[in-house]
């Protein structure tokens, strides 16, 4: 049991060390939505979600329900 355990931890361990070592570290972003606590490397510089789908995604409709509801 402990061998299949070990498995994962092994992965992301390397894989922790990989992203550490990578000169790209220096452009890890905190995703721009409230609720979330996601970290990512945006692959295009003026990304703001981590993921288009689903934080962008709540961040513009909220951006558009201020702008069209009713006063």
């Amino acid at each position: 049991m402990r061998a299949v355990a070990a498995a994962p931890a092994a992965w992301l361990a390397e894989a922790a060390a990989e992203l550490l070592a990578d000169p790209g570290v220096t452009t890890i972003r905190e995703c721009e939505a409230d609720a979330c606590v996601m970290l990512f490397l945006p692959a295009h510089p003026r990304w703001r979600w981590c993921s288009a789908a689903r934080c962008g995604n709540r961040a513009r409709v909220a951006r558009y329900y201020q702008r069209h509801k009713p006063s």
